[in-house]
């Protein structure tokens, strides 16, 4: 019988290292899979965590529009979840409207239409805020609008933020 003391420590995976499945680079709207959004193995930090949690809404198969819906699907508790954006200075609720429209950008078959169609959302003013902050003027998506350039230009979460860099590396540095 093996001893605690006796097994020896898994291999060092210095800070750069992206601790997650490879991602494909660049990704484009409607390039891959929700198979191919990327997965954070170990999250070690609150930041990773808060990562993992984004990525799990981005696997959902139907809109996560609330938070006790995103925090389901990700199996943790409502009041985990919100403690964890709070924990990265981000209000939940803009964590989550940036969780659903990266969602939106991954899902294998947009073909750029309204994005109204991808929300479950019951009235225009919450669409227009929702696509206010994702940095977009249209109930439309640009034609090719990039992972890269939706993480840089939206504004549900600060640019310095480290959980926003932590999904950006996920998805652009891999």
């Amino acid at each position: 019988m093996a001893m605690l003391s006796s097994l020896k420590p898994s291999q060092y995976l210095p800070a750069s290292w992206p601790r997650s499945e490879p991602a494909a680079k660049n990704l484009q709207a409607g390039d891959q899979s929700t198979a191919a959004i990327p997965r954070i193995i170990y999250p070690t930090s609150t930041a990773e965590r808060w990562a993992s949690y984004v990525l799990g809404a981005c696997r959902a198969e139907r809109d996560p529009r609330t938070i006790g819906i995103w925090a389901r699907q990700v199996a943790v508790s409502y009041t985990t979840l919100c403690e964890s954006c709070r924990l990265l200075d981000v209000q939940p609720r803009h964590a989550r409207d940036f969780a659903r429209v990266l969602r939106i950008l991954l899902m294998p078959s947009l073909d750029f239409y309204p994005i109204a169609t991808f929300l479950d959302i019951s009235d225009r003013r919450t669409l227009d805020a929702i696509l206010h902050k994702a940095g977009f003027g249209h109930t439309t998506f640009p034609q090719q609008i990039s992972v890269a350039s939706f993480l840089k230009q939206q504004q549900f979460i600060a640019p310095e933020n480290t959980g926003l860099r932590i999904i950006h590396d996920v998805f652009i540095a891999a």
